[in-house]
């Protein structure tokens, strides 16, 4: 594992894996702390990813805790971590995935990649359970990733911009949720007279 290779995002979830593992007293750092720190982001790339394929995250992350909750433990003076055999490989496989899509850096959807493709018998589990299949996952990261590759240690931020910074007024009117516009008729036809421009700026 190259952790100088990783985008800020998911050496950060490395991180916190190691330190779920730490506070849980788990020697072995396993594929489900890994899935835990990628799940627990509130506008995460991988939670609004299992998201938009209909994944209730939320019993999902449940069930990560519990079958983190069962890990053996040690108490007593500095616990070593050290990585399973199973996140080695999956790691490795994020890396070569990364490789694959000519990415420069590994982002943290190439970490999860690398669970989906190199799955523990926990994980492999869970990943049925809730119907989490590589095919599936990689359609909902090209709707929101397009054809971009990753040549930033930050380009999780640069998904799906409109999203996450603008709001879609159409949306919300079908949805009723927009306020009434009364006696502003002159404003309304202004505003319609500039964005049917062809000419002029808008």
């Amino acid at each position: 594992m190259n952790i100088d290779s990783y985008t800020q995002k998911s050496a950060e979830a490395v991180r916190d894996a190691r330190s779920l593992a730490v506070e849980n007293g788990n020697q072995k750092l396993e594929e489900a702390h890994l899935l835990s720190a990628l799940l627990t982001p509130e506008d995460g790339l991988i939670k609004n990813l299992l998201v938009s394929m209909g994944v209730p995250t939320d019993a999902m992350m449940r069930d990560v805790e519990k079958t983190v909750s069962a890990f053996p433990k040690v108490s007593g003076g500095d616990v070593r971590i050290y990585l399973s055999n199973e996140l080695d490989a999956a790691l490795n496989e994020a890396e070569r995935r990364a490789s694959e899509m000519k990415d420069e850096f590994v982002s943290v959807e190439h970490l999860m990649l690398g669970l989906l493709a190199k799955p523990d018998a926990g994980m492999k589990e869970l990943f049925r359970r809730y119907s989490v299949e590589p095919a599936t996952f990689l359609a909902a990261l090209k709707k929101v990733r397009g054809n971009r590759t990753v040549s930033s240690e930050n380009p999780e931020d640069t998904y799906d911009v409109l999203k996450k910074y603008g709001q879609n007024l159409v949306a919300l009117a079908r949805q009723q949720k927009l306020d009434p516009v009364i006696g502003r008729d002159e404003e309304i036809r202004n505003v319609i007279r500039i964005l049917s421009r062809k000419t002029k700026n808008n």
